[in-house]
């Protein structure tokens, strides 16, 4: 969040029925004027969080969007406990942004907060869809349990234009992983924050083989080893997935076994070219906070041919890079240390989701691979 902005609350949670929250919406702004605060909106953010019992207060991550962007948030807080019957808590606020630069009336984000079970919200789609502001992008933003069979899940993405979750909290990430790969044959436009992660791996990574005399040794590699926090391995699944889009490599054997605490995920590729490329998986165990389960700490890439000049070591500043440099190897290496994962924060990334409107085609490109990745059986 821009420290030079606070957060400032034109109206505080009021509660309304379910019924009269567009009407008392109308009331707090017909009530300031103006004069005193602008109603506007870029886009609407839907979000579905899965909470036990919790305040009925907007999010750090939500207040943060408020003061970049003037919009209207439907944030849906399932309780764990309950039956479809149950009573649809509904509240209705006002945040406006303000930064030391103000001069005339506050823009604010409208805040519709709606508490219930889960089975509950299904009978409430139509109330969303009626909140919804026309002509203007919806964006959902799913942080529960990914499941394309929920109704709810199906409801709430037929009435968005962009679906956003984050990987990296993925109960069954190769399954949840897969089921991303569906929506966007579905033609459903989608976003992940962990993906966003893993943009400076990718830069550097790039950046290895720009010079001339490296360029043409990228078509040499053919041995990549990924390591990653064991936990969750969706970045390192797309990391390598976006490699292999790049390089044309289509995977053609999977094997997965335990040595020593590390679980490996061997894959081999065909290359277009001819021949074949070796991928290693490994599930390292930190004890070390510094790093998230699932982050990317080391990465190497090398080629069986001697003459090729494909030697490149990428490490995360935290974890340091002495497990790639001590497989050794002929050839020397191009080495670089990654910035800590979480120097992009959560609404940071969130936000370069919300300013997205239409296909992210190298992240849908990248998910094909990661599928056909998954589909091979051990």
């Amino acid at each position: 969040m821009d420290q030079s902005a606070a957060v400032l609350p034109l109206q505080a949670p009021k509660d309304v029925s379910i019924d009269d929250i567009e009407q008392e919406l109308n009331k707090i702004w017909s009530s300031k004027g103006e004069s005193v605060a602008a109603r506007a909106a870029t886009f609407t953010l839907v979000v579905y969080e899965s909470l036990d019992d919790a305040l009925l207060l907007p999010s750090p991550t939500v207040e943060a969007i408020a003061t970049q962007n003037p919009c209207r948030v439907i944030d849906l807080r399932a309780k764990r406990e309950g039956s479809a019957e149950d009573v649809i808590e509904s509240q209705v606020a006002a945040y406006c942004p303000v930064t030391r630069e103000q001069r005339s009336s506050l823009v604010c984000c409208e805040y519709i907060t709606l508490k219930a079970p889960e089975s509950a919200f299904v009978r409430a789609c139509s109330t969303v869809a009626s909140l919804l502001i026309p002509s203007l992008p919806t964006f959902l933003w799913w942080q529960g349990d990914l499941d394309l069979n929920s109704l709810l899940f199906q409801k709430l993405v037929s009435l968005s234009n962009r679906v956003i979750v984050d990987s990296r909290g993925f109960v069954n990430p190769e399954e949840d992983l897969g089921e991303m790969y569906l929506l966007t044959t579905e033609g459903r436009q989608c976003g992940d924050l962990n993906w966003k992660r893993l943009s400076s791996w990718q830069e550097l990574t790039a950046q290895a083989f720009d010079p001339p005399d490296r360029r043409e040794s990228l078509q040499a590699v053919d041995r990549v080893t990924l390591d990653y926090k064991a936990g969750n391995p969706c970045q390192a699944f797309l990391f390598l997935g976006w490699l292999a889009s790049r390089l044309g490599w289509t995977p053609i054997e999977r094997v997965q076994t335990k040595e020593h605490d590390y679980l490996i995920d061997r894959i081999r590729f065909q290359r277009a070219s001819g021949g074949e490329v070796m991928a290693e998986l490994a599930a390292v165990p930190l004890a070390s906070e510094m790093t998230q389960p699932g982050d990317l700490i080391g990465m190497r890439l090398t080629s069986s041919d001697i003459r090729a000049d494909a030697c490149t070591v990428l490490c995360s500043e935290t974890t340091g890079c002495m497990r790639m440099e001590a497989m050794g190897g002929a050839q020397s290496c191009v080495i670089r240390q990654v910035a800590p994962i979480e120097h992009d924060s959560l609404d940071t990334l969130l936000t370069a989701e919300l300013q997205r409107l239409g296909p992210d085609h190298l992240y849908e490109e990248t998910l094909v691979v990661v599928d056909q990745i998954l589909k091979l059986a051990f």
